[in-house]
């Protein structure tokens, strides 16, 4: 049975908004203490992530949806770029790229209750390596690396 678009949307935007929400909590270097979001969501689970090295989602049959610049970090700048695709069946996809370092991806296939982490997952580059070496359930919450910093990053191509 198909699903109007618009309930495939909502449940995507309701998705992404959470992520943003998680991502804006972002790690800080070692020289400053990270604060603590005021009001976690009630959803978000803290997890230790999966360790392991793990491959971008395949992307054949997605095609890109939409992308936008948003705030990944909390401080109110812009500088983390979604990208978001999606397929004919309604599973989703994302990747986050700060700074020109492509840092994170996800995958939400449809039609399950998104606990199988090997179908339903984030990955992150927690050092700006070019290697995803964490492994989150989507609710669980994660941040954008610290490595990303401008000056960390000024020199590694990044994006798609």
């Amino acid at each position: 049975m198909n699903k109007p678009i618009s309930t495939i949307v909502l449940r995507v935007a309701a998705q992404l908004s959470l992520i943003l929400f998680l991502g804006a909590c972002s790690e800080k270097s070692s020289d400053t203490a990270a604060e603590a979001p005021a009001t976690p969501p009630a959803s978000s689970v803290v997890q230790t992530p999966t360790k392991g090295m793990y491959f971008k989602p395949d992307l054949s049959g997605f095609g890109l949806h939409n992308e936008y610049d948003d705030d990944g970090d909390g401080d109110g700048i812009k500088e983390t770029h979604v990208r978001r695709y999606i397929n004919g069946a309604g599973d989703t996809a994302f990747s986050m790229t700060t700074h020109g370092t492509l840092w994170a991806w996800s995958l939400d296939t449809k039609g399950d209750d998104d606990s199988d982490i090997h179908k339903n997952f984030v990955i992150r580059d927690s050092n700006c390596d070019k290697v995803f070496d964490e492994r989150y359930s989507l609710d669980a919450q994660f941040h954008v690396p610290g490595c990303t910093a401008q000056g960390d990053t000024a020199e590694k191509p990044g994006g798609i």
